[in-house]
């Protein structure tokens, strides 16, 4: 195998054969592959004494029919889209017409591979359009925006069974958020981010907002599916939150969101100002005690002036449920405010609003928040605790949320 991966490297390098693209080395090594598999797998489908039953007369019957033994009978040609481009292969058949292999399932034109990569592209933020002329142009893949909201319509089954599926018994932190499929408005999807006790995030689901925030209904889903204890709770605290979580898990520590709480407090600053008063609030956030935060933010009220007092109104009302985090430590608190998280997925549906347009239709917006959410949890970051010293952190949040 490596000597033929070397000898494949060698005429790739030196211009013979192109390795992507029709025509390509691996359209070829796919073909084969596909064919063996196939091959392989009728032959096991022969072997199977299912398909080859001795009638009472000492002969044998074929789905039902006297005559000779189930045996092979052909193939038929197929084109294969693939995410390495098309690949033309032999399905074969057998006599009596019951093999149905796995490796290309009857009538299928595409493998699963090509959808896997429909869907990762959408979710990073290519339109219909802008996706089809990328798989025609790279991988030779000739598909129509139907077919691509097809496959991307597949989520939406994925996201019921997530919807439906058993929590972790403990999360030491929940973020709660109300994101909108784009600036320009449309239905609101309210999501549930959580961080396992292993450290990992983890879409825990995602619901339509029919009428508004419910956050109770949510937190009543959650529990339902085996939530017992959370340390945590990241939110809008302006929506009864801190209401809704006492009933469910009385010891949990709500804080409010600061991703929620810096464009609540923007709102009253002139555009220009936005960069300077983001830097002044974060320091805030950022200070060793709640002692240094207050002193922090009343040195900021001084030196932005009475101009932006409306700012700092904002700040300090939501005080009551910003000092909790100083309980805990810099890396603690800095995963609290997000981790950036949350900022990158309303800046991804911004920009997948701006490709494909606002959408009006609530199972619309829940598929393009669901896939925006996939990248959070992109392959590149499978397994990697979300802080740095994780153990350290979840020590941090498990003592100061007094669990």
């Amino acid at each position: 195998m490596r000597q033929l991966a070397e000898a494949a490297a060698a005429q790739v390098g030196s211009g013979a054969v192109q390795l992507l693209g029709d025509g390509g080395l691996l359209q070829a090594l796919a073909k084969q592959l596909i064919e063996r598999a196939l091959e392989l797998e009728l032959q096991e489908h022969l072997r199977d004494p299912g398909t080859n039953t001795p009638t009472a007369a000492g002969g044998r019957t074929v789905a039902g029919r006297p005559g000779g033994p189930n045996g092979p009978n052909g193939a038929r040609d197929r084109r294969l889209l693939t995410e390495i481009g098309p690949v033309d292969v032999r399905v074969p058949r057998d006599r009596d017409g019951s093999f149905a292999p796995r490796t290309v399932r009857p009538r299928a034109r595409r493998l699963p591979g090509l959808d896997r990569l429909v869907v990762s592209l959408t979710a990073r933020g290519l339109s219909s359009g802008e996706l089809v002329a990328h798989l025609a142009e790279v991988y030779g893949v000739e598909l129509s925006r139907e077919t691509v909201s097809v496959i991307t319509d597949q989520v939406l089954d994925e996201l019921a069974d997530r919807r439906g599926r058993p929590l972790d018994p403990v999360y030491p932190v929940v973020f709660l958020d109300s994101v909108r499929s784009g600036r320009s408005g449309g239905p609101l999807v309210h999501l549930a981010l959580g961080i396992s006790a292993d450290g990992l995030r983890e879409v825990l689901g995602l619901w339509p907002a029919v009428d508004g925030e419910h956050w109770p209904e949510v937190l009543d889903g959650l529990a339902e599916r085996g939530v017992r204890e959370v340390w945590v709770l990241v939110g809008d605290a302006g929506a009864g939150l801190a209401e809704a979580a006492a009933a469910r898990w009385p010891r949990a520590v709500v804080h409010t969101s600061v991703a929620h709480l810096l464009p609540a407090a923007l709102r009253h600053a002139p555009g220009e100002d936005w960069s300077g008063l983001t830097r002044a609030l974060r320091e805030i956030c950022t200070a060793p005690t709640e002692a240094a935060a207050l002193e922090r933010l009343g040195r900021a009220e001084r030196e932005w002036g009475p101009g932006h007092r409306e700012v700092f109104r904002v700040w300090r009302a939501a005080w009551p449920l910003l000092a909790p985090g100083f309980r805990f430590g810099p890396e603690a608190r800095r995963l609290l405010a997000g981790g950036g998280a949350l900022e990158r997925l309303h800046a991804r549906l911004r920009r997948i609003e701006q490709a494909a347009g606002r959408v009006r239709d609530e199972q619309a917006a829940l598929k393009r928040v669901y896939l925006a959410t996939l990248a959070l949890e992109s392959p590149a970051g499978a397994g990697r605790p979300w802080a740095g010293d994780w153990p350290a952190v979840r020590e941090e949040l498990r003592r100061g949320s007094g669990h």
